[in-house]
């Protein structure tokens, strides 16, 4: 993950969420995204008086935990891509580009459904 000190996979990753990631993650993920705590805050679709709780409890819950992992995953792919830029990375993941229907990548992960559309599927008969 990206200097976050937490593992990456496996069920040390998936008990840390379990438990629910530290707040100090949070303010790290922004830090190294470049962006003000709020764009991370909407990107995992917590409302602020959300964010303003974790800051005060010291955590996230299980779901906002497993929401950020998807959001560090994706921009650790963009740095792998544009050759470990953060900038580039940044400006990436806020860039609205075409083949996602102009929506930016930190807007799409903040649901697991990306906006796909589903196959044509012929309903099986009972």
């Amino acid at each position: 993950m990206v200097n976050l000190s937490a593992p990456s996979r496996g069920t040390t990753l998936n008990d840390l969420l379990r438990r629910g990631l530290p707040y100090e993650y949070f303010n790290r993920i922004a830090r190294t995204f470049q962006v003000e705590p709020k764009v991370i805050s909407q990107a995992i679709g917590a409302p602020p008086a959300s964010q303003a709780r974790r800051a005060t409890t010291g955590g996230f819950s299980t779901v906002e935990s497993d929401r950020l992992v998807p959001l560090i995953a994706v921009f650790e792919q963009a740095l792998f891509l544009l050759e470990d830029d953060v900038t580039a990375a940044t400006e990436w993941m806020s860039a609205p580009p075409r083949w996602l229907g102009s929506h930016r990548p930190l807007e799409m992960l903040s649901t697991r459904v990306l906006d796909l559309p589903l196959p044509n599927r012929t309903p099986i008969p009972r």
